[in-house]
């Protein structure tokens, strides 16, 4: 389980810090996603800091053992993630937009999910 944990921190870390980087630079593409999801400029970069930061406390996260701190950190911030992409999810259904469009926020949710259930079950 260790071993499957560690391989979805790094996932979850490159997704989430490369999305975040790409939401807070604000690109033609991010800028066209948020206007079509109803959402502020500002507030679609806060989603991309969130995620960076998210990413970044999963990959720390990863050396943690039992209840330490680093541990505790990596599974709220994969928690946090899991809220985060149903979040995304729900807004993508609301907008009534194909699975292709919310289909990597609901894998990340998932990969998410599997990162908590496999991190509290070691």
């Amino acid at each position: 389980m260790a071993a499957v944990a560690s391989v979805v921190s790094i996932v979850l870390f490159l997704a989430f810090l490369t999305a975040g980087i790409q939401k807070v630079l604000f690109s033609p593409a991010m800028s066209h996603a948020a206007e079509h999801l109803g959402v502020t400029k500002r507030l679609y970069q806060r989603i991309g800091v969130v995620e960076m930061v998210a990413g970044v406390a999963v990959m720390v996260g990863l050396v943690g053992k039992g209840a330490s701190f680093l541990a505790i950190l990596n599974e709220v911030a994969a928690a946090g993630l899991v809220a985060l992409m149903i979040g995304a999810v729900v807004v993508h259904r609301r907008r009534s937009d194909a699975f292709a469009a919310y289909g990597p926020a609901l894998a990340l949710g998932v990969l998410a999910l599997i990162e908590v259930v496999t991190r509290l079950f070691q």
